[in-house]
């Protein structure tokens, strides 16, 4: 049997399997969104997960680039490379290994966002993906609120397991070490990266432009659970997006109450009775701590995280995967790639608003929450924007470089 024929048959099994394999794609994908915080060694599990992803689209056919696209990935790479040839000429404390371990990191999230993004539009899989999405973020929803009473049970519930991976320590968790007052952050290493999820989710299923309609349900527990984050940067960006979104649902003419109304009042009643000691703790009190500066959290996202950009390499920055963990993805850039690199990132943001306002003003905020470009969250975050930011793709879609 010559190598066509069974080139043939393969391909005519991945499509019958199409299914199948569409399932196991998008659920390794929304998994991998949850667990960027669990490490193995000196990666993510995330990233475990994503060469599962490629040797799937890469086994069942469907790993496609399309020409266009070519130019985009040299693009990146190209200020990349650039970035590291000349700090390595002109900046003395630059690690060539560290560089090198960046581009190929980056390289390797081009390469599968790319990959997926092509395979969920050629195969109009944006709604069984969200979808997907949502039922893991139920999941890990549900898992958080049961960590959260496994917690103030005092030990009478087992959950130690969820944190195999990941943080373990008392600030994580409870507020200023406070044990009466828990934080939910579920499998993330803290309430604010929990909410940093949640909140991606939930802005999808607002403001996707692709049709894809969510049960009200998912969107309620979702919201229900970045309240019990108590993380003021999560919660306050949901209330963003909940506010650009009932901005425009709501008509006061026609407004009816109904039984869904009454549930959705008395929940949110029974949580903030529940909860007003932690309410009073971590969001009133700290709101004004920060409006009179003793607070300084919201100083240093916003302010300090600039401080390491070093004026002496603005256009080439201290070199990729050298600046230190910082909140603000600006700043990030900046610091670590440049000028070039920094106004690049800010014309990206600029046409998000262009195509979708509400998704753009999601995309900048978030930007402040969680910093780290090279951490594989920010890769699936830019997957889902590209998805689902509307703009569709009217070129050919047969203009693949099949790899």
């Amino acid at each position: 049997m010559d190598e066509s024929s069974i080139l043939t048959k393969w391909l005519e099994f991945n499509k019958k399997n199409n299914n199948v394999w569409s399932n196991i794609i998008l659920v390794l994908m929304s998994l991998s969104f949850v667990v960027t915080d669990w490490m193995i060694g000196i990666f993510t599990l995330s990233d475990y997960i994503f060469i599962l992803v490629g040797i799937s689209l890469f086994i069942s056919g469907n790993y496609k680039i399309k020409r266009k696209q070519l130019l985009w990935i040299l693009l990146i790479l190209g200020v990349i490379v650039a970035n590291i040839v000349m700090n390595v000429y002109n900046n003395e404390v630059f690690i060539l290994k560290t560089g090198v371990a960046a581009l190929i990191r980056i390289t390797y999230y081009v390469a599968l966002v790319i990959g997926v993004y092509n395979y969920v539009k050629d195969q109009k899989l944006e709604v069984k993906f969200l979808n997907i999405l949502n039922i893991i973020a139920m999941a890990v929803c549900f898992i958080g609120i049961y960590i959260t009473i496994a917690l103030y049970s005092k030990g009478q519930l087992p959950y130690e397991f969820f944190w195999e991976f990941t943080r373990t320590d008392l600030l994580s968790y409870a507020f200023n070490e406070n044990l009466d007052f828990i934080r939910t952050r579920s499998i993330f290493s803290e309430p604010a990266y929990l909410g940093y999820f949640l909140n991606i989710v939930l802005a999808m299923n607002y403001f996707n432009k692709v049709n894809v309609k969510i049960k009200k349900g998912f969107t309620i527990l979702i919201s229900l659970t970045l309240f019990l984050t108590f993380s003021y940067s999560a919660i306050g960006i949901m209330l963003m997006i909940q506010g650009l979104y009932y901005i425009d649902k709501i008509n006061l003419k026609n407004f009816k109450w109904t039984k869904k109304t009454t549930v959705s009042v008395l929940l949110f009643i029974v949580v903030v009775i529940f909860s007003w000691d932690l309410i009073n703790e971590a969001i009133i009190n700290r709101t004004a701590n920060i409006l009179s500066g003793e607070d300084g959290s919201a100083y240093f996202r916003i302010i300090r995280s600039w401080d390491y950009v070093n004026t002496e390499h603005i256009f080439f920055g201290n070199g990729v995967g050298h600046t230190p963990n910082i909140w603000n993805i600006y700043a990030y850039i900046l610091s670590d790639l440049g000028l070039v690199a920094f106004l690049l990132s800010c014309l990206f943001s600029i046409y998000i608003l262009l195509v979708n306002f509400k998704m753009g003003l999601v995309f900048i905020a978030l930007n402040f929450q969680k910093g780290g470009y090279l951490n594989p969250a920010f890769s699936i975050f830019l997957l889902l924007i590209f998805i689902y930011i509307g703009n569709k793709d009217k070129g050919n879609y047969m203009e693949y470089i099949r790899v």
